[in-house]
């Protein structure tokens, strides 16, 4: 009788203590799933989710800002390098010292460069001036040779081909062939002989001297004695085929290999 009793004792606090849990269970669910409408609450949940680390911006670095930075450093420490640099009090004079020795290589630079002018343009002053009309510019052929001779017993091959060719100009001003004049250049004159009718031959020999010379005198390519006698054969040739020599010339064709 006694352990009928206590069985049923047991089995009601098991039924009660089974009927409280589920009532707690449907308060807590009926409690979440209600909505919160409160604007005060929401405004408090939201400010406090945004303080939370994952929902912090993280400010953008300036790039421009940094390297000002950098830059800023590297010239304070440069600053401070050449501080403690020994040689700092012979800084300014060694700055000096490489300004004089700048202006010095500059005005050496424009004093060669005014010489090597004033030397090419006395070289074209040494044709003599145009005079009345139908006065010759040239000298006469014969006058050039004793200069051409001192040339070559020089080795001067640069003067020797200058004044050849000034010979050479000479002979075709004798002949009428072109028209001499100190404006006139060596393209103008083979122009000129270009509308005399010249042999085709001729004319092909005169333009590879016009370019030997443009390459040698305006070029200043140096000049050896190899090119000297080419240029000398050349001269002969073309004054063969325009026949302008002169009977009484004083200047044979050796003189090239002198």
């Amino acid at each position: 009788m006694n352990g009928r009793i206590c069985w049923l004792v047991f089995t009601a606090i098991c039924l009660l203590s089974v009927l409280s849990v589920h009532a707690s269970d449907d308060n807590s669910t009926s409690t979440s799933a209600t909505p919160v409408t409160d604007p005060a609450r929401i405004s408090a949940h939201y400010h406090e989710v945004m303080q939370r680390p994952e929902f912090q911006a993280t400010p953008d670095l300036d790039a421009d800002a940094h390297f000002k930075d950098l830059l800023s450093q590297w010239f304070i420490h440069l600053g401070r390098e050449l501080n403690e640099f020994q040689f700092t009090q012979e800084m300014h004079s060694f700055s000096l010292l490489l300004m004089a020795i700048l202006l010095v290589m500059t005005l050496t630079g424009l004093l060669y460069v005014a010489l090597r002018f004033s030397r090419r343009r006395g070289i074209r002053d040494e044709l003599p001036s145009i005079g009345i009309s139908g006065q010759k510019m040239f000298h006469p052929p014969e006058f050039y040779e004793e200069e051409i001779r001192r040339a070559i017993a020089a080795k001067d091959w640069h003067d020797a081909w200058m004044i050849t060719w000034r010979q050479f100009l000479s002979r075709l001003e004798n002949r009428n062939l072109v028209e001499a004049d100190r404006t006139r250049t060596n393209r103008e004159y083979l122009a000129q002989l270009r509308l005399q009718a010249i042999p085709s031959p001729a004319f092909a020999l005169l333009s590879g001297m016009v370019d030997a010379y443009d390459r040698f005198i305006y070029g200043r390519k140096p000049i050896g004695e190899t090119d000297w006698n080419f240029f000398h054969q050349q001269i002969d040739e073309a004054t063969l085929l325009l026949h302008l020599r002169e009977k009484n010339s004083r200047l044979d064709g050796k003189q090239g290999a002198a």
